[in-house]
Order: structure tokens, then C-alpha cells, then sequence
């Protein structure tokens, strides 16, 4: 399965960009799509197909005025409400503007400092993050980058527990304890849960940022699939710590995906602590990348294509889930 082919996955919201560097317009890719984002006259980001009605430029070239996007090539200007155009320079005083010159604008939202697209009509909104809104927890955007892998890819890796200790074994993971606890796998309408107990191995900065002692500390592992590609991951030590992860990937083509992660905390650390928190996360994240970039990014979706095993039924799950995106089959 390549994400090109499956048209469904137009329906959900995906983040794009860090609100803070939307402004002037921006060019953001979704699904092998170009989309232009800037912010209107009250500062509400806005996002359209990254092309004029008139000659097909490019509007991300172009820039804002009052609130619209100004197209570079002849002028015209769009609102950002519906997209519809304003003003034609061109034209003598009275002359009434085209129907037809109106952007075709792309749903948009602002949450968790990200600006989340939806290209088609939204089957759900903005995945909802508990922990972001929770009294006693604290919430940071850690990373949002490109990566060379497909969006599927970078997700099924991230459910899927039993690589934890082989290709972590430089961070949390043991391959001396490559056997995970047993668990159950729960569908729902967009995605699906499971909850496991993992050994993680503790180096000393993770001891610092846990406040645990000891070379292991056992964690409960409460995993939900938002969407396709969105889900969340609640890491609970017998401490009481709990380290939120919400993260995913956004398609934006075939074989590249936004890579986005957010972290939640409940001990309330401080900056000196976050640092050292996003600083781990990122070491984890990067023994995972370059095994990902080097995956080919058809996403095989036909359950016999692969050998499965006991260990791999949340990653089997999903790709029967993708698999019923892709044919319209419940």
C-alpha cells in the first residue's frame, strides 16, 4: 500500500507546521499536495491548494495583505475565510469579480501549537490529547521533522514493541530481555488500543529524569491509535510518573512523512529536566530513523505477504486496518 493509493486517508487531519513559523504564506506538502498556508487579518492560520485560479502560480510565492494572500504572478488577492478573491488590479473600478476566482480552501486547525490540514471532509477532528489539558501535567512539542520514510512505516514502527530491544538496546532497550508481557489488542472506529508491561533498561540520565534507582524499571505501556497515523502513548512507572508521548507522521508523499512528537509530564520538571527528557526521547527516535529510511515504503496491507508472529499482533491489527481504509470494507 502506498498512501497515494488510498483515498480515505484525505479525510483526517494531519500537522503540517509549527503555528509560530506560520505567517507570511508558506508552502506545506499533504499527500503529494501543495498547500499555502498564512494567517488572516485576526491571526487565524488558513490554509488553500497552493494555486491561483487565474494562471495556476504559486501563492506561497506571493505574500499577505490586510488578512488575504496576494498572489505574485498578476496581484489578485483571496480572503481567507472562503477563499474568495477581492480585488483584481486589472480590472476598471465596478467591474464585478468572478465567481470562479475563488481558492479552493482546505480545512485547517490550530492545537498543541501545531497547525493540523484536513484535505477532504474530516470523518473525525484533531486527535484529542488528555494529558495536554490535564491538571499536574505539562505539555511540549519536542520534535517536527522530515524523514525519508513512509507514514505507515514510521507508525507500525512505533506500535510495534518487540523492536524495543534490538534496535533501543543503545538507549532503554536489553536484548537479554527481548520477550514482551502478554496483551490484548482492542479495535475502535479509527484506530486501535492495547496496554503491556516492558522492562525498560534505565541509563543514568533517564534515572536523573525518572527519579528511579536500579538498573531496570518495569513501566506500563497504554498505547491508542488515534488515526491512521496519530497515536498516543502513555509510559506509567510504579513511581507515578507518567511520560505522555503523542506523536505520528504526516504523509507527505509516498516515501516521506513529517515526523512529529510531543511529550507530556505529570512531575512537573523543570527547563533544565525538559531539556534532558527531550534530549532521551531524541536519542531513542534517532536509532529508529535510520532503520525506517531504509525500509521501501509500499506498505504491505495483505497479511500473508509477511510472517507474523504472537508478539506482532498490534502491528498485524493495523495493517488490517489500513487495509479496510483502502478497500471501503469495515
Amino acid at each position: 500500500m502506498l498512501v497515494s493509493e488510498v483515498p480515505a486517508l484525505r479525510d483526517y487531519f494531519y500537522p503540517v507546521a509549527i503555528g509560530a513559523d506560520v505567517g507570511v504564506p508558506t508552502r506545506v506538502e499533504l499527500l503529494a499536495t501543495g498547500v499555502v498556508l498564512w494567517r488572516d487579518g485576526d491571526g487565524v492560520a488558513r490554509a488553500a491548494l497552493d494555486v491561483c485560479p487565474h494562471r495556476g502560480a504559486r501563492l506561497s510565492q506571493g505574500w499577505s495583505a490586510n488578512g488575504c494572500v496576494v498572489c505574485p504572478y498578476h496581484g489578485w488577492r483571496f480572503e481567507g475565510r472562503a477563499g474568495r478573491c477581492v480585488e483584481i488590479p486589472q480590472n476598471d473600478p465596478g467591474v464585478p469579480i468572478p465567481p470562479k476566482a475563488r481558492l479552493p480552501m482546505v480545512h485547517c486547525e490550530e492545537r498543541y501549537g501545531l497547525v493540523w490540514l484536513c484535505l477532504g471532509q474530516p470523518r473525525i477532528g484533531v486527535p484529542e490529547l488528555p494529558a495536554a489539558t490535564a491538571p499536574g501535567y505539562e505539555l511540549r512539542l519536542e520534535f517536527v521533522e522530515r524523514w525519508a520514510a513512509s507514514a505507515p512505516r514510521v507508525v507500525d514502527n512505533s506500535l510495534d514493541i518487540s523492536h524495543v530491544a534490538w534496535v533501543h538496546r543503545g538507549t532503554i532497550g536489553d536484548p537479554e530481555q527481548p520477550r514482551i508481557s502478554p496483551f490484548t489488542v482492542e479495535r475502535h472506529a479509527h484506530g486501535l488500543t492495547f496496554h503491556l508491561q516492558y522492562v525498560s533498561k534505565l541509563t543514568d540520565e533517564q534515572r536523573r529524569n525518572l527519579g528511579i534507582d536500579g538498573e531496570f524499571a518495569t513501566r506500563d505501556t497504554f498505547v491508542d491509535l488515534l488515526q491512521p497515523f496519530a497515536f498516543s502513548a502513555v509510559l506509567r512507572y510504579a513511581n507515578g510518573v507518567e511520560h505522555v508521548l503523542f506523536k505520528g507522521a504526516t504523509p507527505i508523499d509516498d516515501a516521506t512523512s513529517l515526523f512529529w512528537q510531543l511529550a507530556a509530564r505529570n512531575d512537573a520538571p523543570d527547563d533544565e529536566r525538559w531539556a534532558s527528557i527531550i534530549a532521551m526521547d531524541r536519542a531513542v527516535t534517532n536509532e529508529d530513523r535510520p532503520i525506517l529510511e531504509a525500509i521501501a515504503p509500499d506498505f504491505p496491507i495483505d497479511t500473508t505477504v509477511e510472517v507474523h508472529t504472537r508478539s506482532d499482533r498490534m502491528t498485524l491489527e493495523y495493517r488490517r486496518l489500513l487495509a479496510e481504509l483502502a478497500t471501503g470494507t469495515p
